[in-house]
């Protein structure tokens, strides 16, 4: 459970420390359209698979030396912990997608020109 709760911890660094990151970016460059959630999903799933990789095939030819590290429960915990990560990663790049979808439709200037119709001029 100890090992649980580290892999938990860590994973939550680095997906504080992504969504900071690319916070930080979309303010320096408006340009940008950075995601810090589905960038974290992408480096969670290669290094889930890599971590698969060397549970079931390094760990798992050496296990006297590895034997903690290379059972599938160990795995489990691991994978566990990611996907508990990747659910918060993406509830967060959702409520991003959300945000950037309301502040866009704040920017839209209405113009009343008459009693029926309404423009629209997106500034």
């Amino acid at each position: 459970m100890s090992n649980f709760l580290f892999d938990l911890t860590a994973n939550l660094v680095i997906l504080a420390t992504l969504l900071v990151a690319c916070h930080l970016c979309n303010l320096a460059r408006p340009d940008l359209a950075l995601n810090g959630g589905y960038v974290y999903l992408v480096l969670a799933s290669t290094a889930l698979v890599f971590d698969a990789a060397l549970t079931f095939l390094v760990f798992a030819d050496a296990r006297s030396r590895y034997g903690q590290f290379s059972t599938p429960s160990a795995f489990v915990e691991r994978a566990s912990a990611y996907a508990l990560a990747c659910a918060l990663a993406l509830y967060c790049a959702s409520r991003t997608r959300v945000r950037r979808a309301k502040a866009k439709t704040d920017d839209v200037l209405v113009i009343r020109t008459s009693a029926y119709t309404e423009s629209h001029l997106p500034m």
